[in-house]
């Protein structure tokens, strides 16, 4: 409006005046191209346009049925009925009048409109957490780039990149080698501060026990480099329906690591934004570079190394979701700084060292009379007098049917088992093995005579041999402050009485000799000291027995 005079909006309100029904757009495009401004200037010059003025409906209960017909389109939720069947359905049940069907169906969609009846995409909300570990997001995901070739002597992959098109399919149709082994990539993203860390595995298909090994190695604290800070057990842990959800044994070892997991509904991708858009920057960022640095062949080991380093320059580059201290930061930095802000009552807590150790299936089976129990196609036997009861039988993960642990041998079930009776005792069960013909089983070789066979423990190294400390090059990383490890039991443990009463029988039975109220007291705390390990009860056994034996030999 400024750049135009009196004299030019008179004219121009004049040119409006005189213009024909129908050359008004026409004359408009000429006006604003004989003075230099936009045609909204023009209308604005002329005191036209602007709000329209609200008219009476010419017929008001159109607004009414199409109303109603829009009701009765959502009786189907997932795809709505044409408004033209449900003014006919609503017509035929009595529900509109015999002159809706003659409303015109553009008359009936823009009322729907204004209504504010018509559906539309709904935007996903921003996940958010209050702090680092809240909640971290955990996701499995084929290689875009990358095959396996072949697996080398020493456990390791020889890996290639496809430098060839992908068909039409994607990496489904990709060409696979005599093994059908892919390269799948396990990462995990923490919510609060959008830290990202993924690793490399090699598999026929998504494993649990994959998935697991890759979040134990996340959430430790050995990762080869000084420069990662991140580990600790989460609060929550967000997954989808797959291998960590589904495996029994992957959930019973969160539930003993406290961490509480958060599985959505199927093919729900707005929950997994954070981790699934970490997957796409590494597709082309990390995976895109491969192609640059003259190699078509990587080992797996290589690869996670070169991966690790993008990580690092990633967390230290890019900012955090949750600002510091009012201001920006790169996710490493906010990590460790809010990390360091949490109360003392919630502390990061560490992650028990080598938790999947200690992942384990489980089932009830039936030891028959001979202390037989079968599983998995496989018999076992039993030590002792263990028969004609029920028993729990835990076997390694790694043993399970079926599942492929991030290599080629498949699981043959034949591992030693974990049983444990309904009175808490935890024996090993090997495999069953054919006898020959006229030998009987062996009879169970007493504890005490074992304890001898076995003997005194081996010293196998100096305990305070001199040592000098060793330090990455550079600055020393501030580590984040986290409370000690929660203790973990573990299932597999067989080493331990199941009760202190058993304990004290198992000691009397070694020791052999009567002893003063004085003396048992003091044999169970220092039992107690050890948990009550079977151990334990053999070496003071031993001990007692042969002070035992020289104060008599001093005696003759």
């Amino acid at each position: 409006m400024a750049a135009l005079t009196a004299a030019a909006r008179q004219e121009i309100q004049r040119a409006f005046e005189a213009a024909a029904p129908g050359a008004t757009a026409a004359m408009v495009r000429k006006l604003a191209a004989a003075f230099s401004v936009s045609t909204s200037t023009i209308y604005r010059a002329a005191q036209r346009g602007g709000k329209k003025r609200a008219r009476a409906p010419r017929r008001p209960e159109y607004r009414e049925w199409a109303r109603t017909a829009a009701l009765i389109a959502r009786a189907s939720p997932e795809r709505p009925l044409p408004l033209d069947l449900a003014l006919d359905a609503g017509v035929q049940s009595g529900a509109l009048p015999p002159e809706a069907a003659a409303m015109p169906i553009g008359t009936a969609y823009r009322i729907v409109r204004e209504l504010g009846f018509t559906p539309r995409a709904r935007r996903a909300r921003r996940l958010f957490a209050d702090y680092p570990m809240q909640a971290v997001q955990v996701d499995g995901s084929g290689s875009e780039c990358l095959m396996a070739e072949r697996a080398l002597a020493d456990g390791d992959f020889l890996l290639k990149l496809n430098t060839t098109p992908l068909p039409s399919g994607g990496y489904k149709n990709k060409p696979l080698g005599p093994e059908r082994l892919r390269v799948w990539c396990y990462g995990l993203w923490d919510m609060a501060t959008g830290y990202t860390l993924s690793r490399y595995a090699v598999a026929a298909g998504e494993s649990s026990l994959d998935a697991m090994a890759f979040l134990c190695w996340a959430l430790g604290a050995e990762h080869g480099d000084p420069r990662v800070s991140f580990h600790g057990v989460p609060d929550n842990l967000w997954t989808d329906q797959g291998p960590l959800f589904k495996s029994a044994a992957s959930r019973e070892l969160l539930e003993r690591l406290g961490i509480n997991l958060e599985a959505g509904a199927p093919y729900n991708k707005n929950r997994m934004g954070g981790v699934e858009r970490s997957h796409r920057a590494r597709w082309s960022r990390f995976e895109s570079s491969l192609f640059a640095a003259g190699k078509e062949t990587w080992t797996l080991a290589a690869l996670n190394a070169r991966l690790l380093e993008f990580h690092i320059r990633e967390n230290d580059l890019r900012f955090s979701r949750a600002r510091v201290g009012g201001r920006n930061a790169s996710r490493a930095a906010a990590w460790t700084a809010l990390t360091n802000a949490r109360p003392a009552d919630n502390r990061l807590r560490k992650l028990p060292a080598d938790p999947i150790a200690t992942m384990a299936r489980e089932a009830r089976r039936w030891a028959d009379a001979n202390g037989v129990i079968r599983w998995g196609g496989v018999e076992y036997e039993l030590p002792g007098d263990l028969c004609n009861q029920w028993v729990t039988a835990r076997r390694a993960a790694a043993a399970r049917d079926g599942e492929l642990a991030n290599s080629q041998t498949g699981a043959s079930g034949a591992g030693p088992v974990v049983v444990e009776t309904d009175g808490g005792a935890r024996v090993l069960a090997a495999p069953l093995q054919a006898r020959p013909y006229g030998h009987a089983p062996p009879a169970a070789t007493p504890p005490l005579e074992r304890a001898l066979a076995e003997g005194p423990p081996a010293v196998a190294a100096d305990c305070y041999a001199p040592g000098a400390a060793q330090r990455g090059e550079g600055a020393t990383p501030l580590p984040a402050r986290s409370g000690p490890a929660a203790p973990l039991e573990n299932p597999l443990d067989a080493s331990r009485h199941a009760s202190p009463e058993e304990a004290m029988q198992a000691f009397l039975a070694l020791y052999g000799r009567p002893l003063s109220a004085a003396r048992l007291a003091q044999a169970r705390a220092i039992l107690a000291r050890h948990n009550f390990s079977k151990q334990a009860v053999r070496d003071l056994a031993l001990d007692m027995s042969s002070l035992v034996a020289v104060a008599a030999n001093q005696e003759e």
